[in-house]
């Protein structure tokens, strides 16, 4: 990520000064304040700290430069995950997981739930990421379709030539073409919870253990929450006289998110699919012997037209009720 390659977004940030400060407990707080609680000692009389960021409802992003060189000893980071990358000058990390170099170009997740010891060089500038973990957890979740059991173990580096960085490199300039400069227009918070799930989803998908190794077919087939929990509560009331505004409602959307999400998914609106398993079930009926007659069926499963039920009913399963029915008691399948 040297040379240039954050330009942009180098310059976007720095459109929002969060700290500037040349006062040791000032520069100290004012840090803690954004990142995390930590021990600041300087390595020098010289320390010109400035902070530059954009904090969002969601993830947050800063840049970050002591000017002289200092030692930080950082709290464990139980609530979220922060990723560090490298612009210019140097960081050495050590904690009791390992120790690396941070030199221009070069990511670094950092460990959680550890101190982490860092010593920052002179006119060193660290473009630095922190993710809360409900944000995380809630992308991890979208990905696989599964609640997260475990704590997500993550390889720690993404140096500057391996094709994971260039995705990274993309996500944070595309995350940071969504803010606003001090002097342009906001793009919106639909933009930026895009762009910020874009971002944890690369970072899950090429750097978190066990899900990096998951076939990608497996990914791409895993259904949107909503879509899902929109299913399960149709399910479970398929015989229930609800609305669409009653399935997102429990999906937790609105209902143009939903609409647009299951038909994305599914090539149907939801009420279209709540209208097939309906059908599917009546026929169950049909041909499982539960049904004395046709008008009986479709009475209790809420068709009191006769004549569009059975036309609805033709056009999906290519015959009429009443011979599925009479094919059950005569025993055909």
């Amino acid at each position: 990520m040297a040379g240039g390659f954050l330009a942009h977004s180098e310059s976007v940030l720095k459109n929002h000064v969060l700290l500037s400060s040349s006062d040791l407990d000032e520069v100290r707080s004012g840090v803690a304040g954004v990142l995390n609680e930590h021990r600041l000692t300087p390595r020098a009389r010289h320390l010109d700290a400035r902070l530059y960021g954009a904090v969002t409802a969601g993830l947050q992003m800063c840049l970050l430069e002591y000017g002289g060189a200092v030692a930080v000893e950082t709290a464990p980071s139980r609530d979220f995950v922060l990723v560090q990358s490298a612009l210019r000058g140097e960081v050495r990390v050590r904690c009791r997981e390992g120790q690396w170099s941070l030199r221009p170009g070069d990511t670094l997740i950092m460990p959680s739930n550890v101190s982490l010891e860092l010593e920052w060089g002179t006119s060193t500038t660290q473009l630095l990421i922190k993710i809360p973990k409900a944000l995380l957890y809630e992308v991890y979740e979208h990905l696989t379709g599964k609640p997260v059991d475990d704590p997500i173990d993550f390889a720690r580096e993404i140096p500057l030539d391996a094709a994971p960085a260039h995705g990274l490199r993309t996500l944070i300039e595309y995350f940071c073409s969504h803010l606003a400069p001090a002097h342009g227009a906001r793009s919106g918070p639909m933009g930026l919870r895009i762009a910020q799930q874009a971002l944890i989803g690369h970072l899950l998908n090429t750097q978190a253990q066990g899900l990096r190794d998951q076939p990608a077919p497996e990914v791409r087939r895993v259904l949107p929450r909503c879509v899902r929990r929109a299913q399960e509560f149709m399910e479970s009331c398929v015989q229930e006289v609800i609305s669409l505004q009653d399935i997102a409602s429990h999906a937790g959307v609105s209902v143009r998110t939903l609409s647009r999400a299951y038909q994305d998914q599914h090539g149907v609106s939801p009420m279209a699919a709540l209208r097939t398993m309906r059908l599917n079930r009546i026929r169950d009926e049909l041909k499982g012997g539960r049904a004395d007659s046709v008008s009986e069926v479709a009475y209790r499963w809420g068709y009191p037209h006769l004549g569009r039920f059975a036309a609805t009913y033709r056009e999906r399963f290519g015959e009429s009720p009443n011979e599925t029915l009479r094919r059950r008691v005569r025993g055909q399948p």
